[in-house]
């Protein structure tokens, strides 16, 4: 079992907080400075990302095991982004006892649903990606903001996507492209709040709105002006909706 660097803030109710395929954990530092006054930030660099060791395989549950193994026997909140919200899944449907509560904002369901030509064929454009993101991290989180995104923002993205690793990467992608989330939606139960940009143009707001209608306890948000990062696009907004949605979960539990 691999050790994760973790980012470690606040106090108040955990809140582990997932990352993307295209992200490390300093992509959550925006949502730590808000969100840390009411919870226990906790960001972990994923296997092969930031300062994180590689995973021995590239599997989904190679990856889902250490960040299980970081949560412990505390149950807490997860929020995930994109791939994060495919890990926060997997969480919550095969260690129910550790989640709390979901945020998945920008959620991938994975592409084993495809044909094997589709699936070796996004995996060959992402290993073409994996093996170029020092140079075309500007180029690439262009495309995953917003379009017209102030120039700052596609920056602050590139940077949070250089600290991805080639095999952290690539395991991460060959996690994606071997799992089918859907069939799993109907019995995770946890309250889950479900977040996407108005303008994302990676996993698009039809992946939202399945998670919406497939998952028993789940509600809906969109954010305007964000693409694919609304946690960085619009991390006022984000903070606010998460919040909300969190303190109510504390609530209701309490009741």
């Amino acid at each position: 079992m691999i050790d994760l660097h973790v980012l470690r803030a606040g106090q108040g109710p955990r809140l582990l907080m997932l990352h993307g395929i295209g992200g490390s954990a300093t992509a959550w530092n925006k949502q730590i400075e808000r969100l840390a006054p009411d919870f226990t930030c906790m960001a972990p660099d994923l296997p092969g990302y930031g300062e994180s060791p590689p995973a021995a395989e590239g599997s989904l549950a190679a990856i889902l095991e250490p960040v299980a193994a970081l949560i412990g026997n505390e149950p807490a909140h997860v929020l995930g982004v994109s791939f994060g919200a495919l890990l926060a899944l997997a969480l919550a449907r095969f260690h129910p006892q550790q989640v709390r509560s979901l945020v998945l904002a920008d959620a991938t369901l994975g592409r084993a649903h495809l044909s094997d030509g589709e699936q070796a064929q996004w995996l060959e454009k992402r290993r073409t990606l994996s093996e170029s993101l020092q140079t075309i991290s500007t180029q690439r989180a262009a495309e995953i903001a917003a379009p017209n995104a102030p120039a700052p923002i596609i920056d602050e993205i590139a940077q949070h996507m250089r600290r991805a690793h080639p095999a952290g990467y690539m395991a991460v992608a060959k996690a994606i492209a071997d799992t089918d989330a859907r069939p799993w939606l109907a019995a995770i139960t946890q309250p889950a709040l479900i977040l996407c940009g108005e303008e994302d143009q990676v996993t698009g707001p039809a992946v939202s709105k399945t998670l919406a209608e497939s998952l028993p306890c789940a509600s809906l948000r969109t954010i305007p002006m964000a693409g694919h990062a609304p946690h960085i696009e619009q991390p006022d907004e984000f903070a606010r909706m998460v919040r909300d949605f969190l303190l109510s979960a504390e609530a209701a539990s309490r009741s």
